[in-house]
This record gives C-alpha cells, sequence and structure tokens, in this order.
C-alpha cells in the first residue's frame, strides 16, 4: 500500500475540487465590486484566504518539480500578483503611482482562468490548427476587403450621405466609409432605412448585408465546428472521480443496466448525509460511528465516438462516458480506473466464441491500475469462470448469467406462480435482500456481548422478532473468525465469510457453517460477522445492524396475554395447513434457443427426476453461434455427414433418469414444428418459448410463435393433459402482455382458468439487476446463487389447503404470528400473494390480514420440509402438528 501523502498535499489536493474552485471564484468576484469600502472592510480576510491559497499553491508547484509546465508557473505569476493587490498599496505608493492600482486589481480576474484551465487549454488548441486560422483569415480577409472596396468606391464617386450619424457632412473621412461598410456586413439592423437616399449606397448597403448573413451563416459554423470539437476534446479528459462505479463493454446497449444502478443509488440518497440522530448517538450513548454514502457517481468506457443517447435524461446527471479500448491503459485512465471502487465488465457480444477472452484481457489491464477495487465480470462460458478468477485476483466476482437465467428460469418451470415474488425481489422498486457486514474489532466485540449461556450464543428466533419491528425479514447471517476490515475508498469485503441463510436449520454437516459452529436456531456470537435481509432499501437493514450493536437488536420473550395467546394457537393452526402444491411438471417442450438453454436443460435434470424435454430449435442464426456449435452446447453430436437432427429428431439422454430429443428446422415456422413433435408424445405439462437473439424484434418473433401455438391448442391440433404452463421470454414484458389476451383457456379446451398459466419473464431485466444488485450488495451473488440451485434453501410458493364453503376460514393473521407459526418447520416467510394476485412483499408490521384473503406464501425453507401432503417422505410427521401438540420442535438438519 503506497504512504499517504504529507498533509499539505493533501490539503492542496483539496484545491482541485468543486467546491473549493467555486468559492474562490464567489471571494474573487466580490473582491473586484465597486463598492465603496467593502475591500477595505473584507481586505483581512481576503489576505488571509488567498495567502493560504498561495501556500497549498507553491507546495503543489514545488511537488511537481520537472513536470510542472510553463502554465503552471504562469498562473502562479498571476497569483502572486494577485495577492499582492489586496496590499494597501495606496498608503505606499505616491498618487500618480496609485492610478495603476485598478489595473492591479482587475488582475485577480486572470485567477478565474485557472479554474477554467482545461476548456482555455482546449479552445487554445483548437483554434490556433492551421484549418481553422485558414477559415479564419480568409473570412476576415473576405470582410476586410469588402468594406475596403466598397468604402473606396463611395469615396471616389463622393456621394454625400450620413456615414458616421451625424448627418451627411463634407468632414466625412475614408475611416468613417470603411466603418459604415463593416456595419453593414455585421448586421441586417445597419441596412439602410429607406430608399430615399442614393441608389448607389442603396444598393452597397443591399449588396453588403447580402453578402454579411452569408458570412454570419458561415462563422456560425465554424463555431459550432468550434463548439463541438470542444465537447470532444472534453471527453478526452480524465474524469476526475474517486471512488466511482466503472461500467467497461457495450454500454450503448447497457441502458438498463445503468438505469437500474442509478435507481438503486436513488432510492438510498438518504444514505448520502448523516443523521443528527445517529451523531448522537455515537456521542453521548457510544453507539457506532456514523457513516456516509457516496454519490451515485459512474463512468461507461465504450468504443463508440458519441455517448449513449440514454445519458441525456435527467437522472443521469452523475454519469459520464468516455471513448477507449477497454485493453489499453491510456483508455482506463480516462475513467478513472484506478480510483473506481467497483467495476462492471461486460461480455462483448459481437465477440463470439472470443467473447471471454476479451473480457479477460480487460479483467488484467484493469487490475495493473487497481487492485483494491471489486470487479464483477459477465462470464459467457461456465468453463471460464476459474480463468477468470485467476486473472482478477481477490475482489472479482465471475458472474455466470447463462447459468444464473437458466436457473432463473427453471424456478418459474418447479414453482409456478413465482414470478410474482421474482418481479418485486428483483427490481428496484420493491424489497429486495441485501447483506450489512460488522466491521471493525470495535463492532466484533460489541455483538460477541450478545452471547448467551456457556456457548455464547443468539437466539436467533428473537433475532428475528426484533429485526421484523425495524421493517426487515431476517434471512440469514454471515459468519467468520476473521474481523473484517474495510480500508479507505473500498468496498465492504466479503472474501473469508460464510453465508448462513436460514439459520432456523442445522446447516450441513461438515461444512463451513458447521465448523464455525452453526446450530438450528443459535447463532454462535463470537462469529457473527454479517446479516443477510429483505429489506425495502438497504437503511432499514443498517439501522437494525446499528440497533444490535448497542444491544437492543434481540427481542425480549413475549408477554403471554390472552389476546396474543390465541392470535398465536390460530396462527399455528392456519400455518399447519400451508404446503407446496403437487408439482405436475413431467414432460416439457422448449421452443427457440438461447445462450440460457443449456443451463436450463442441466437444471431440469436435476430438479425433476426422469424428466422429458422436447426441443425444437430453427437453423438461422448461424451468423452469430452455428447449429453445430448450439447443438454441442446441449450435448449433441452431429451425424458423420454434417446434417442437423432435422424433424426426425436426435435422442439425448439427461441425468437422473431424463430424457431430451432435439428437432432442428431450416424454415421461418418454428411454432408449426413444435406442435407437430410435441403431438408425436403425451402432452406436454409445460411449453417454453425462448427469445432469440437473432432477428429484427425478438420479441415480436417470440409473440407469433406463442400466439401460433395457441391457435394449435385451440384447434384441438395439439392435445393437452388437463394443465398446461406456458413461459415465455421476452427483453420487454410490456410487450408481451398482449398475448395474454390470445391464450385464453376456455376456448383452448381446459377445464378452467388455473388450468392454463401465462408466465412472462424478461431475463434481459433480471440480467442487468442481477449484475447491479451484485455490485451494490456484497455477498449476494452467493446468496442467489444457493437460492436457485441444488442442495441448498429454497424460495418456495406455499398454498393453504382448500377449504370446503363451510370451513372457510374467517379469522386475521398477522405477518409476525405467521413468522413465529413457521418457524417450528424451517421456514423464514417473506411475502404474501393474495386473492386478487397482489404480493405483499415485507409486509408492513402490525396490521392483520384476513386468511381467506391470503392465496399462497413465499418462505425461504426447504423443498422436502413443505412438501404436499402425498409428497412427504415415509415417517415425516408435522413439526406444526408436534408444536401445537407441546412438543418442542425437533432440529432439522439440511
Amino acid at each position: 500500500m503506497a504512504p499517504r501523502p504529507p498533509l499539505l498535499l493533501r490539503l492542496a489536493g483539496g484545491l482541485e475540487t468543486r467546491p473549493v474552485k467555486l468559492a474562490l471564484s464567489v471571494l474573487i468576484l466580490v473582491s473586484v465590486l465597486p463598492i465603496q469600502g467593502l475591500e477595505d472592510e473584507l481586505r483581512p480576510y481576503f489576505l488571509g484566504i488567498f495567502g493560504v491559497e498561495l501556500l497549498l499553491r507553491a507546495a503543489l508547484l514545488g511537488q511537481r518539480g520537472r513536470d510542472r509546465s510553463r502554465l503552471d508557473v504562469l498562473l502562479f505569476v498571476f497569483d502572486i500578483v494577485a495577492w499582492l493587490s489586496f496590499l494597501p498599496l495606496e498608503r505606499l505608493l505616491d498618487a500618480h503611482a496609485a492610478h495603476a492600482l485598478p489595473l492591479l486589481r482587475l488582475s485577480r480576474l486572470f485567477l478565474l482562468l485557472r479554474f477554467t484551465r482545461e476548456i482555455a487549454i482546449d479552445l487554445y488548441a483548437i483554434m490556433t490548427r492551421r484549418e481553422l486560422l485558414e477559415q479564419f483569415g480568409l473570412v476576415t480577409l473576405a470582410v476586410w476587403g469588402l468594406a475596403f472596396g466598397a468604402s473606396v468606391l463611395l469615396s471616389h464617386l463622393a456621394i454625400p450621405h450620413d456615414y458616421d450619424g451625424r448627418g451627411p457632412a463634407p468632414d466625412t473621412t475614408f475611416l468613417d466609409r470603411i466603418w459604415w461598410s463593416f456595419r453593414q456586413l455585421e448586421s441586417a439592423d445597419n441596412l439602410v432605412a429607406n430608399l430615399r437616399v442614393h441608389p448607389i449606397v442603396a444598393v452597397i448597403s443591399l449588396g453588403l448585408t447580402m453578402v454579411g448573413v452569408f458570412v454570419t451563416s458561415f462563422i456560425i459554423g465554424i463555431g459550432a465546428n468550434v463548439v463541438d470539437q470542444v465537447v470532444r476534446a472534453a471527453r478526452r479528459r480524465p474524469v476526475g472521480y474517486a471512488g466511482h462505479a466503472l461500467v467497461i463493454g457495450p454500454v450503448h446497449e447497457a441502458e438498463m443496466l445503468v438505469q437500474e444502478f442509478v435507481r438503486l443509488y436513488e432510492r438510498h440518497r438518504s444514505l448520502r448525509s448523516i443523521r443528527l440522530s445517529e451523531l448522537w448517538l455515537w456521542l453521548v450513548r457510544r453507539g457506532p460511528a456514523p457513516t456516509r454514502h457516496a454519490l451515485p457517481r459512474m463512468a461507461l468506457l465504450g468504443t463508440e465516438d458519441d455517448p449513449p443517447a440514454y445519458l441525456y435524461a435527467p437522472r443521469m446527471r452523475w454519469v459520464t462516458y468516455r471513448k477507449g479500448d477497454s485493453a489499453q491503459p491510456e483508455a482506463l485512465d480516462l475513467v478513472g480506473a484506478a480510483g473506481a471502487k467497483r467495476a462492471l465488465i461486460l461480455t462483448r457480444p459481437d465477440a463470439g466464441p472470443d467473447a471471454d477472452a476479451v473480457t479477460a484481457m480487460a479483467v488484467s489491464s484493469f487490475r495493473t491500475q487497481n487492485r483494491r477495487g471489486h470487479v464483477f465480470v459477465e462470464v459467457q462460458e461456465s468453463k471460464n469462470r476459474d480463468l477468470i478468477q485467476a486473472v482478477g485476483g481477490p475482489g472479482t466476482y465471475p458472474l455466470d448469467m447463462q447459468r444464473f437465467l437458466g436457473f432463473f428460469l427453471c424456478q418459474h418451470l418447479i414453482t409456478p406462480g413465482v414470478e410474482s415474488l421474482y418481479t418485486d425481489l428483483m427490481t428496484a422498486d420493491g424489497s429486495e435482500f441485501y447483506t450489512h457486514v460488522f466491521l471493525g474489532d470495535d463492532e466484533a466485540r460489541a455483538v460477541a456481548a450478545l452471547g448467551e449461556g456457556p456457548g455464547g450464543e443468539i437466539s436467533f428466533s428473537r433475532m428475528a422478532r426484533a429485526a421484523y419491528q425495524a421493517n426487515v425479514i431476517l434471512a440469514g447471517v454471515f459468519l467468520g473468525d476473521e474481523v473484517p476490515e474495510r480500508r479507505e475508498g473500498e468496498l465492504v469485503p466479503v472474501d473469508g465469510l460464510v453465508q448462513w441463510l436460514n439459520p432456523l436449520l442445522d446447516p450441513p454437516e461438515g461444512s463451513p457453517a458447521w465448523a464455525l459452529g452453526a446450530r438450528a436456531g443459535r447463532v454462535p456470537a463470537r462469529r457473527l460477522r454479517g446479516l443477510i435481509g429483505v429489506s425495502a432499501t438497504y437503511a432499514p437493514l443498517r439501522r437494525y445492524g446499528r440497533e444490535l450493536l448497542m444491544g437492543r437488536g434481540v427481542a425480549a420473550e413475549p408477554a403471554a396475554t390472552g389476546g396474543a395467546e390465541a392470535a398465536r394457537v390460530w396462527a399455528e393452526a392456519w400455518a399447519a395447513t400451508l404446503s407446496r402444491r403437487r408439482s405436475h411438471l413431467e414432460r416439457v417442450l422448449i421452443v427457440g434457443y438461447s445462450a440460457a438453454l443449456p443451463s436450463l436443460l442441466r437444471a431440469l435434470a436435476q430438479f425433476v427426476p426422469g424428466i422429458e424435454v422436447t426441443l425444437v430449435l430453427g437453423e438461422r442464426g448461424d451468423e452469430r453461434m452455428p447449429l453445430a456449435d448450439r447443438l454441442a452446447s446441449l450435448g449433441v453430436t452431429m451425424a458423420p455427414d454434417g446434417a442437423p437432427p432435422g424433424p426426425d429428431g436426435a435422442a439425448l439422454p439427461l441425468p437422473r433418469g431424463g430424457r431430451a430429443t432435439v428437432y432442428t428446422q431450416r424454415g421461418h415456422d418454428l411454432a408449426s414444428l413444435a406442435v407437430r413433435c410435441a403431438a408425436r408424445g403425451a402432452p406436454a405439462s409445460a411449453a417454453v418459448f425462448l427469445s432469440e437473439p437473432e432477428g429484427l424484434d425478438r420479441d415480436a418473433r417470440t409473440a407469433m410463435r406463442l400466439i401460433r401455438f395457441a391457435r394449435a391448442l385451440e384447434s384441438r391440433e395439439l392435445a393437452h393433459g388437463g394443465r398446461l404452463h406456458v413461459l415465455a421470454e421476452f427483453s420487454s414484458v410490456a410487450k408481451g402482455e398482449h398475448v395474454r389476451s390470445l391464450l385464453d383457456a376456455g376456448r383452448c379446451g381446459f377445464a378452467g382458468p388455473d388450468r392454463l398459466m401465462l408466465s412472462l419473464v424478461s431475463t434481459e431485466r433480471i440480467k442487468n439487476y442481477f449484475m447491479v444488485h451484485s455490485a451494490f450488495v456484497p455477498g449476494v451473488t452467493t446468496l442467489y446463487e444457493e437460492l436457485l440451485g441444488e442442495g441448498g434453501q429454497d424460495l418456495l410458493r406455499v398454498e393453504p389447503r382448500p377449504r370446503r364453503p363451510a370451513e372457510q376460514a374467517h379469522g386475521a393473521i398477522g405477518f409476525d404470528d405467521l413468522r413465529a407459526a413457521l418457524e417450528p418447520r424451517g421456514a423464514i416467510p417473506i411475502a404474501l400473494e393474495l386473492d386478487d394476485g397482489t404480493v405483499l412483499l415485507n409486509p408492513e408490521p402490525g396490521p392483520t390480514l384476513a386468511a381467506a384473503r391470503i392465496r399462497a406464501v413465499y418462505a425461504l425453507a426447504r423443498s422436502q420440509d413443505l412438501a404436499a401432503e402425498g409428497e412427504r417422505r415415509p415417517g415425516e410427521g408435522d413439526a406444526g402438528e408436534r408444536a401445537r401438540g407441546g412438543e418442542e420442535a425437533q432440529r432439522i438438519s439440511a
């Protein structure tokens, strides 16, 4: 780590900040105001302030040594002269010499040149170019040549006229006629007012005015060209940011990502200032030190000359753009890569199979300038994750987006209806997962002091109860032996911390969390390093973390009152009826190819043993990814003669007894082939329409395929098995909403609307949100890997048992009571789905809700713990019944 510069140089560096520049500019302007007595009153302050500035400028000039330019020396001379002008020289000089003092005072205005030196240097360099000098010389020569010729003609003809505004006079000189001619060229307003003048004067005035209009247009064109070059030169200057976010790659196509980043910062604008309450707790009650978060400054590095059009939106004023090659150090200097806190490196779709190689080069170049910042890298192929990690080193997080999107689509298939939750959970509009890490030895000791009993443990149930009162659903914790430390200008470190989702359950034996002492319901206080929660913004979780440090984050045992006890018993009885809907996913039809398809296929094979998948692919799009490569990514080997599977299909075995059959077609109507292929076997329980990247409008193609599929169902060309889940991938869900009305359950022959479900998802939006959220929230990447992957915790949708009309529930339930009721079953509820389809993610504490209105509950749990009655393994009882019977709920091991 480089040594910190001396204090004097650090103070001198503050002279280049915008607030200091603005303050000094205002003082300079005030000092030259023609107000009697003002300068005498403020002279001591001016001498002190500008004397300190002069001292700091001298320190900077000396520190630069031989690297200082002649302009730096010249500006320093102006600084000295300006400071001398504040001295009471009028008392030392005689009256004759004192006449020069006003000019000396006006020299202070030259100091303003320092604050615009970059623009002044660019303007000077542009204006002194040969071509511009020639253009200005031509215009000047033409203007004064015409003025000279017109004045010569008027002088020889001796035509009387009011040339100087005094009326016709015999003493009009040649210079008066030249000035009059020039004024005709300069502005059309100077055209003779009427025709009651000499005809030659009228003709010359009209001719010069018309020529002047063209000359003015020419000068405007030159000026516009100069302004354009000044703007372009400004884009070649370094951004001057520090502690900012950096996005590298095809940023012109990353509008959604940048907008999501800005929206996320905007939602957390309250964290930009230090609250007085936090300052009071720190000073008086020995609370944690207050912290302040930076402005949403971003720099984009792309390959096109002009910045993206979306940067002109109002909320993008802190986002700047520079052009350059991400592998070149000069381009990285332009975007302040050395001082960036976080960098997002996007993959280039036009790079084809070399996309990850280009990305790795960008990571390597970034790391040569910045070893401390966190780098989040979009990886195209899963096998390259470790290579990218090795290139970037510590603080580098490869984001395997295609794998993530494949698991994300699979989650929608195995948990129908979950898209409503993810719409809120994975956008900046609703509540989200956030993490809070305890930093430093002081916070570690404060948390360790909360431990109770011989093992020094904290009850997770009591922590969750206190967190919910702070508008946070506590979903997990971070554990570790080492105490995290954050150095100045860096992000919160999470390397070395162990994530423990759903501490109501035991972690797997032998896992890192188990080795750190994690046991069901008991958090080891000495190793507690952070929190994982669902909240509207980071502020509530941060507030709860500060409460925990002050000893107020563990709730006391609730008092047993008659009303509270009755509500608890009723909530437990109602929660005991919650279970997952029985899965009907057996056969899946997938139409189209996207980069997420291989991951989706593997996820289906993992989660649904014996799955049968029918894949229908088009042979178009070879210019982006040849069909042979697409088939190879799925594990299909083409025939020796190179022929694709065609309409006959090719079988592909899948893990865990599954099977896939791949069909291909050269034509355009892929939906018709899909209908014919699906009709060959048993009816599909789900149909997936992927958004292929090739084509003029991806969403239009997906919508047309979906409409043709619906027509096949309506005409009974394609039979169904009584239930069908259709999942359609769109770039913009809003563009696909019109298809929903065309897929009617009644016309398609289903028994009821609930038998035909249509889910529209925007993987493009989810992808951009996930990348932004991964860069904004430490540790969220591994969190979603566990939620969407296999073997860890799941986000489950559980429904109450259907009741007959005579058994309809009439009670009301509070979310906190529901949380406590699901604890014995090892589940943490995070959202409610109401009868009108509304999803209440992280509901407000306090009010109760009629149980009859709750259609489903979304909970963090293991699948087998909330399985449907017929899907439970033999010997698995209902933990809720054991709790109501007075038995202590047994610990559930993962």
